[in-house]
């Protein structure tokens, strides 16, 4: 019954991960708890792998750390798979303002870009509470 449970759960949360991005969808391969761990730790991260290992078995949950997913640690999978989704993101100016389209090229290009295409106005910018730069830094990988 718990695995029946456990089961349902999974496919319930892991319905709403898939809507993070268009083009990143993962599927398990087979009916194994490990690959519904392995598909958990993917759309919604390594924690909620391990709550979902936890609510089977503590004993599954402390042993997590061992599973493997397409060949590599389901911590790491976990990582790849955040990277993936992430570089789905396309970010967007908020509105037509000068500050809106710098925040927007900061995230996509550095902010190098931005100074060369903004120069002076550039100076005191603030995208999400951020300066521009420190902005830039948290947002390249996307």
């Amino acid at each position: 019954m718990k695995k029946l449970a456990l089961g349902i759960s999974l496919l319930v949360m892991s319905q709403g991960a898939f809507a993070l991005s268009e083009n990143a969808k993962f599927v398990a391969v087979d009916s194994s708890l490990e690959s519904s761990f392995c598909v958990v730790a993917a759309t919604q991260g390594y924690d909620a792998a391990k709550a979902a290992a936890k609510s089977v078995d503590g004993y599954k949950a402390n042993l997590l750390h061992l599973t493997s997913c397409n060949g590599v640690s389901i911590r790491e999978f976990a990582n790849s798979a955040k990277t993936i989704v992430s570089k789905s993101i396309k970010v967007v100016p908020a509105d037509m303002s000068d500050e809106s389209k710098m925040c927007a090229l900061a995230a996509q290009q550095g902010a190098k870009a931005v100074l060369k295409q903004f120069s002076s106005k550039a100076s005191g910018v603030v995208c999400n509470g951020l300066s521009l730069t420190a902005f830039a830094k948290q947002n390249s990988s996307m």
